[in-house]
């Protein structure tokens, strides 16, 4: 007769595996609706907040249950890097004084649970069997994303983002014409990022398979993703979308199939008016930048005479090429800016979270900004020591954990292009589903199938 405590592990056991489960298929379903507004600011509590409060609730009591736990890799990096957090937050309340204490405390909260999915799924996969099991609830989540964004086209399903304060009240919107999808995510870059993701793990299994006919269903689901991804409209994106496939399919020796996905993403491209209507945009940017730098020089090697000229009638200004490109304007304008000046008044320890906002658009200069140059060190410490730990783990695994370990490293690849124009790393829904893929991935170091 078993022991009444195997009972309650078998038990527990199931019920962290599952908990896990439900956080892989929430996240990426469930739209970001408000649960409690916070005073002094448009950032809302939700109900993934509570999830995975409960998960860790759960962790815990399993952990005292058993008596053991076992610290992961890049577990220092990830402390010095809450440490240093936690160093700005005290000079921001005590010396520059520029935050509402509560409100920064949040922000530091916040980064505190995204990365503590890592944790959590890291756990999991190495006590249980059930790789396979989460890696096919995400290509399933990832086929209800394309179905709600049908939904949003053709059935007016509700749009609920947070790109701006109003609608960060979780105001129900439906999809205007002109606007990029953004699915069941807050944004269209969200959404975007979160497909870069799933279409890396879609490339690394069509590179595991032997023979084409069997990799039919995986390039059709990474087609179909594809056209949805094209939808989102997302520049920085895209350029990350081409190193992580190059990159798993180099890892892989599938130079072929890397030279035909490609083929296909760059024919989506030219068959996108958006996309090219975009790029076209940022052209403008630099090309003017040339054009103005040309009458300068030429300016210089002239000597100009005086001369009597009549005052000149007003006319409206026109708008700088930076200017005509929205997104553009406002990072190079606003928010980098904001972010440079945050660093000159504190360079070690910065403002403090929340100094900067909604946004910054660039995770280096938001955590340089934040929490200066020792943030910003400790920072990319982390995700130099995940680096490292996934290319460690690469070695001498096949199947399944291959697909995992270089799937992420194009997924990794994929945030560091990503994240000098947007806040990935800040963003709740692709951060935590970051973190979930990076614990998968190195739960599998030491294992072999």
């Amino acid at each position: 007769m078993q022991k009444p405590e195997v009972h309650t592990h078998k038990l527990l056991d199931s019920l962290f595996k599952y908990v896990i489960a439900a956080v892989l298929i929430f996240i990426p379903l469930y739209p970001k609706f408000p649960l409690i507004t916070v005073p002094y600011t448009y950032v809302q509590i939700r109900a993934e907040d509570f999830l995975i409060t409960a998960v860790w609730g759960i962790f815990i009591i399993r952990a005292l249950a058993y008596k053991k736990i076992k610290i992961p890799p890049i577990t220092f990096q990830v402390a010095a890097y809450f440490a240093a957090g936690t160093l700005s937050l005290i000079s921001a309340i005590l010396i520059t004084k520029n935050i509402i204490p509560s409100i920064s405390v949040l922000n530091l909260l916040r980064r505190v649970e995204y990365l503590s999915i890592f944790y959590l799924v890291y756990w999991a996969a190495e006590d249980f069997n059930c790789k396979r099991f989460y890696l096919e609830l995400t290509l399933i989540s990832a086929v209800g994303v394309f179905l709600y964004a049908l939904a949003q086209i053709y059935l007016s399903a509700p749009v609920i983002s947070t790109m701006n304060v109003e609608s960060s009240k979780g105001v129900a919107l439906t999809l205007q014409p002109g606007i990029p999808l953004s699915s069941t995510f807050a944004g269209h870059y969200d959404l975007a990022v979160y497909l870069v993701m799933i279409l890396s793990f879609l490339t690394a299994i069509a590179c595991s398979i032997k023979g084409w006919l069997k990799r039919i269903p995986a390039l059709i689901l990474f087609v179909t993703l594809l056209w949805l991804f094209m939808q989102a409209g997302s520049r920085i994106s895209l350029l990350g979308l081409f190193l992580s496939v190059t990159l798993i399919c180099y890892l892989y020796r599938r130079y072929l199939l890397g030279v035909i996905l490609l083929i296909v993403i760059s024919a989506f491209i030219v068959t996108s008016p958006d996309i090219i209507g975009r790029f076209q945009s940022i052209l403008r940017v630099f090309t003017s930048q040339v054009e103005l730098i040309k009458p300068a020089f030429a300016a210089a090697k002239i000597s100009p005479t005086p001369t009597l000229i009549a005052t000149p009638t007003p006319t409206p200004e026109v708008l700088r090429a930076i200017q005509q490109d929205t997104s553009t304007s406002i990072r190079f304008d606003v928010e980098w800016p904001m972010a440079i000046r945050s660093f000159y008044k504190n360079p070690i320890l910065g403002t403090g979270y929340s100094s900067l906002g909604l946004a910054t658009d660039n995770d280096y200069l938001r955590t340089l900004g934040e929490t200066g140059l020792l943030g910003l060190f400790a920072f990319i410490s982390v995700l130099i020591a995940l680096f490292t730990n996934l290319k460690a783990a690469l070695k001498n695994q096949e199947g399944l954990n291959k697909i995992f370990i270089i799937s992420s490293l194009g997924i990794l690849l994929s945030f560091l292009v990503s994240a000098i124009f947007l806040d990935v790393f800040e963003s709740s829904k692709i951060a935590i589903l970051f973190w979930a893929f990076m614990g998968l991935a190195l739960s599998m170091k030491h294992e072999n199938i």
